[in-house]
């Protein structure tokens, strides 16, 4: 670990949202944050870039949206895409956590919540990322 906790922004990519969590290391945990809209798994980069200028994140994770049998699916093939232009964007490194099942979970958890906080794939989105980033911080432990 880094004598300085990291701020970490973890993104559930998806082609019309994605959705973004943050999270620190001092005590691994995390807060579903925003959701972006997005065009063909284009963020509105605009929003994005001011996201990053207040937050300034150390790390980025991006959920790794594999099949369930461990193959490359076309939405991988996007998300690895955006990985890609964000870190050239903003010169902030990026890990790949496994997603599997996490819009499923994120959905049971919404729906366990038994009101109208969360609304549609925005909130999914938001919530599989914080699932994400939970992983990964279990993982790294």
């Amino acid at each position: 670990m880094n004598s300085k906790p990291r701020v970490i922004f973890c993104f559930d990519f998806g082609l019309k949202h994605i959705g973004i969590a943050v999270g620190q290391e001092l005590t691994n945990t995390t807060e579903t944050f925003f959701s972006l809209n997005a065009f063909e798994g284009k963020p509105n980069w605009k929003e994005l870039d001011s996201l990053i200028k207040e937050w300034k994140p150390d790390l980025f994770v991006v959920g790794d949206p594999v099949n369930m049998d461990g193959t490359c699916s076309e939405l991988k093939k996007k998300s690895d895409r955006f990985s890609t232009l964000i870190k050239k964007r903003y010169n902030i490194p990026f890990e790949l956590m496994d997603e599997r099942l996490t819009s499923r979970e994120a959905k049971d958890i919404i729906k366990s919540f038994g009101d109208n906080r969360f609304k549609g794939s925005l909130d999914t989105h938001q919530m599989s990322a914080k699932i994400i980033l939970e992983s990964w911080f279990e993982e790294k432990s």
